[in-house]
């Protein structure tokens, strides 16, 4: 999908806030958003158009990915509480996915002393064999 079609900053900016946009429209901003990649942005459509199927989605991708910042603006989104099996369950995909400061931040959430220390000396290792 070319780039192109989707609006640049100033315009994104118009569509969500300035005009009043009808939500097919925002759907089909956040699904061209979507497409190429940009989910945060999408969720940003989604969101203001209330679409809370996309919004699942963007949950999805997210988790699937081990983004924990977005899985937690999309829970938000969708008015989810986050429990503590949820940030776990995050933090364990981002620490297969090797993106240990996201698991960290979910970790945090779960007040799970053993898994932080455990991921606290994966990071070590990691930091000792990259510096060796």
């Amino acid at each position: 999908m070319s780039n192109r079609k989707l609006p640049d900053y100033r315009l994104k900016q118009k569509i969500l806030y300035l005009d009043s946009t009808n939500p097919d429209d925002l759907i089909h901003y956040g699904d061209l958003f979507l497409e190429a990649g940009a989910c945060s942005d999408a969720l940003d459509f989604f969101q203001k158009s209330n679409h809370n199927e996309g919004i699942q989605k963007i949950k999805n991708i997210a988790f699937d990915s081990g983004d924990v910042m977005l899985f937690q603006r999309a829970a938000k989104a969708l008015n989810l509480e986050l429990s503590f099996i949820d940030w776990e369950n995050i933090g364990k995909k981002a620490i297969e996915l090797k993106k240990y400061f996201f698991a960290r931040h979910a970790l945090e959430k779960t007040n799970n002393e053993e898994m932080l220390n455990s991921l606290k000396n994966i990071m070590k290792a990691e930091e000792l064999e990259k510096s060796s």
